[in-house]
C-alpha cells in the first residue's frame, strides 16, 4: 500500500525530457535525429536504460530526479501522438517536459531555450502543439544550421541527411554542454536554465 502511494506521489511532480526524432537505424546520425542523440547522452551520463513504454514511445525514469527521459517512435512529424500519451499517463505538467529539437535557423554546435510559443517550419513541433492544443511548453532547440546550407538544396534532403564528419565532431563536443543546461532546466527551472544557457549561443 505505501509503495502505491509513493508511486502516485512520485507521477504527481514528474518532469519529462522528450527528444524528437525519427526511430530506425536509416535516420541514425542524421540532423534531424538532434534530440534523439541529446536523449542518448542523457541516458549514458544517468546510468539509464531506454525501455518500451506504455505506448508508441521509449522511456527511461531517473528515481533520482524523478524525471522520464522520452523518445517518441511514432516519426517525427506524428511526434505529438507519443507525446500526449507519455504526458498524460505520467502526469506531467506542462511546465515540466522539456522538449528537445533540432533547429535550422540556428548554427551548429549552438543551443537555445524557448518558453513555448510557434513550432515554426519544424513539423515535430507543430505536431506536439496540435495534440496537446497547447504552445506553452518549453523546448530546448539544438542548432544544425551550416555554411551554404540554404544553397545546397531542400531542408527536407538536409535535415534528413547525415552529419558529415566535421559537423559530427561539432555535435558530439557540444552534446555535454546540452546535457548540463538540460540537467539545469530540471534541478532549477526554465528560467534560470535560459539565463545561464541562452546566453552562449
Amino acid at each position: 500500500m505505501k509503495k502505491k502511494a509513493k508511486k502516485a506521489e512520485r507521477n504527481k511532480t514528474l518532469k519529462a525530457v522528450v527528444g524528437l526524432g525519427n526511430p530506425g537505424m536509416r535516420y541514425r546520425n542524421t540532423r534531424h535525429n538532434a534530440g534523439f542523440m541529446l536523449l542518448d547522452t542523457l541516458a549514458v551520463r544517468g546510468g539509464l536504460k531506454y525501455k518500451a513504454g506504455k505506448g508508441e514511445y521509449m522511456i527511461a525514469i531517473s528515481e533520482k530526479n524523478d524525471t522520464a527521459y522520452v523518445k517518441p517512435l511514432t516519426y517525427m512529424n506524428n511526434s505529438g501522438v507519443a507525446v500526449k500519451d507519455a504526458l498524460k499517463r505520467y502526469s506531467v505538467r506542462m511546465e515540466d517536459v522539456l522538449i528537445v529539437h533540432d533547429d535550422l535557423d540556428l548554427l551548429l554546435g549552438r543551443i537555445k531555450f524557448k518558453a513555448g510559443g510557434s513550432a515554426g517550419t519544424h513539423n515535430g513541433v507543430q505536431s506536439v502543439i496540435e495534440h496537446l492544443h497547447d504552445d506553452t511548453f518549453p523546448r530546448l532547440k539544438i542548432g544544425i544550421d551550416v555554411e551554404g546550407r540554404r544553397e545546397s538544396g531542400s531542408p527536407v534532403d538536409f535535415v534528413l541527411s547525415k552529419f558529415s564528419r566535421s559537423e559530427r565532431e561539432m555535435i558530439c563536443d557540444m552534446m555535454p554542454l546540452a546535457a548540463d543546461a538540460v540537467d539545469c532546466f530540471i534541478l532549477e527551472g526554465l528560467e534560470q536554465a535560459m539565463n545561464r544557457y541562452n546566453q552562449r549561443t
